[in-house]
């Protein structure tokens, strides 16, 4: 299995740092984000001093049996709950790994460590079938702006929540010119630019009222679509979020904006699928290159792509062939223009299965849904009454 983790891991001596990078390299931990830091527990200690916790620790401890335990008992202090901690120490003692245990660790392993011990503690610890399953993380990426990445991940995340009845969480990362207020139709009080300017206050409870209920499947953590709303997003913050996201729902859909950052880069690379959406010209041709090329040798494989507005201008605009020649990739879907159906929508404050249920465009993406997650559609439920542009033209005034 691969997992996608965030590690720290703080070494004392040589050995066991060129260990931890043997386990950062191992194809399984390929989308982890995963750092190798110096000074064993106590530099440990001190690095989580208002600073968030990623999802494991791995720790070299130096010292008795008492030392151990009095600074593990002082790093369960910085400890958030649910930060798995395994312990690499050369004591060894029965009476050590019981305390240890009963302090909260999730494995003690007795130097000389190999690689495949680390590895083995680490499927232990989330193979446990008693622990709190993970979702799967669904990342939608536009070449080049304004080619309609927003709107498929939107109704993505829509279509995959009703196909399976399970709930779907979807994040907009645009901070700056995010549309999820707009398209989903919904007024928030907090945004994801709240949750991500405070990573340390972040916990399942803040998370739940963080998030917008639109349908019984959907919820929404919208970006308040502000540029006076920035905030300097860390990739630690983005792993924190995702993965108290990813224990909420079966699948989480983001939306990740056009700039290119350490976080962007990090999402592009970690996230289960990734999609890349461009119309049909030579513009996002280049575009689409560059990112496959840069992305690509990361993820092991090239993300899908999707190809959005055909039609649009038929005499110029390049082919799938002409995309598939280039790239080396065939594309996945291929979406007509249409904005007729598409303004209906966004006018509405609607999904487009809402707006038209039938529409050959519908029936294409509930297909691609069904792709990307495995499963076949469930029986659809009326859907609720969404359409009110009145309601929606009100919100715009109250903003």
């Amino acid at each position: 299995m691969i997992y996608r983790l965030s590690i720290d891991a703080f070494a004392v001596s040589p050995d066991v740092a060129e260990m931890f990078k043997a386990v950062r390299d191992d194809r399984s931990l390929s989308k982890s984000r995963i750092e190798v830091l110096p000074g064993g527990l106590p530099a440990a200690v001190e690095h989580y001093r208002g600073r968030a916790t990623p999802q494991v620790i791995l720790v070299e401890v130096e010292g008795g049996a008492e030392t151990v335990q009095a600074e593990i008992g002082r790093l369960a202090e910085v400890c958030e709950p649910g930060t798995r901690v395994i312990v690499i120490g050369h004591v060894n003692d029965i009476g050590l790994y019981r305390a240890l245990m009963a302090q909260g660790v999730s494995e003690y392993l007795v130097r000389p460590v190999a690689a495949r011990q680390v590895l083995g503690a680490l499927s232990a610890a989330f193979d446990d079938p008693d622990a709190p399953a993970r979702g799967r993380l669904i990342g939608v990426w536009g070449v080049r702006g304004g080619v309609g990445a927003s709107t498929l991940a939107q109704n993505l995340a829509w279509e995959i929540g009703r196909a399976t009845a399970e709930g779907v969480i979807y994040i907009d990362l645009d901070i700056a010119f995010g549309t999820s207020l707009l398209a989903f139709n919904i007024d928030v009080k907090q945004t994801v630019a709240d949750a991500l300017g405070h990573p340390e206050r972040l916990d399942p409870v803040l998370m739940e009222r963080f998030l917008a209920a639109y349908d019984d499947h959907l919820h929404v953590l919208a970006a308040p679509g502000d540029p006076r709303a920035q905030v300097a997003i860390t990739v630690e913050a983005l792993d924190k979020l995702l993965d108290m996201a990813l224990r909420m729902a079966a699948v989480v859909v983001v939306d990740i904006p056009r700039l290119w950052a350490p976080w962007t880069e990090h999402l592009l690379g970690s996230a289960d699928d990734l999609i890349a959406v461009a119309t049909p010209d030579l513009f996002c041709l280049k575009d689409a290159k560059i990112v496959l090329d840069l992305v690509g040798p990361k993820r092991g494989e090239a993300p899908r792509l999707v190809l959005n507005r055909t039609d649009a201008a038929r005499k110029t605009q390049l082919s799938a062939k002409d995309f598939e020649e280039n790239l080396g990739v065939k594309p996945a879907l291929a979406l007509p223009f249409d904005p007729a159906l598409f303004g209906e929508a966004a006018n509405a404050g609607q999904m487009l299965g809402e707006a038209s249920k039938t529409h050959k465009v519908v029936e294409q993406i509930q297909a691609f849904a069904g792709q990307i997650y495995g499963r076949t559609a469930a029986a659809r439920k009326p859907a609720g009454d969404r359409s009110g542009i009145q309601s929606l033209l009100g919100w715009l005034k109250k903003s």
